[in-house]
């Protein structure tokens, strides 16, 4: 629908209050509330559709695929287990976490363990597992190494399993198999994504 204005470059003098409200209207009346023709789907092709986006840095419009934004889906959850001046001990539910509804459907991308004061002579060793499920959720436990405070550089890195899925409600145990000694803290992280 056009909209119709009084231009002042057009009338020659300058527009009254009526014109200048009247032109208001008119501009309000006709914006476009909905896209057309734009329609919703319930799936999406990771090779071929795409987020469209401008780049002002570059003064380009740019798309990134969605096999490419993947860090956008995941959600981390780090649960402080041992505060950063005691020793963690060893067994089964040193604490639990409940899964909250926004993790529903979710399943357990990655995780990592970090204490704040090094072991020594051996590894530290955490298992996750649901215990709603009855499942452990890591086929290689979590592995701290010795004389080293993050998982992150461990020679053996954690594996999720094929129990890492995680509904509503779910309640996760936060089991110690082995702790180092002189070992202070334990943090655990935790990404879910949605594959």
């Amino acid at each position: 629908m056009a909209t119709t204005l009084t231009l002042r470059e057009v009338k020659g003098s300058p527009l009254t209050f009526a014109e200048m409200d009247a032109n208001l209207t008119s501009i309000d009346d006709n914006k476009q509330e909905v896209i057309q023709n734009l329609t919703t789907d319930s799936t999406i092709d990771e090779t071929t559709d795409k987020f469209s986006f401008y780049d002002t840095s570059s003064g380009t419009t740019r798309a990134i695929l969605p096999k490419n934004v993947s860090t956008f889906a995941q959600r981390t959850v780090i649960i402080k287990c041992v505060a950063d001046t005691i020793g963690p001990s060893v067994g089964n539910g040193i604490t639990h976490f409940v899964i909250p509804s926004t993790l529903d459907g979710k399943v357990l991308y990655s995780a990592q363990a970090h204490v704040y004061t090094v072991g020594t002579g051996s590894l530290t060793t955490v298992q996750l597992h649901n215990l709603t499920e009855g499942q452990d959720m890591l086929s290689t436990a979590i592995t701290i190494d010795a004389s080293e405070k993050d998982s992150s550089t461990a020679a053996t890195p954690s594996v999720t399993g094929p129990n890492n899925g995680v509904s509503t409600d779910d309640v996760i145990r936060i089991d110690v198999d082995v702790v180092a000694s002189n070992t202070l803290g334990l943090e655990i992280r935790m990404v879910f994504t949605s594959s």
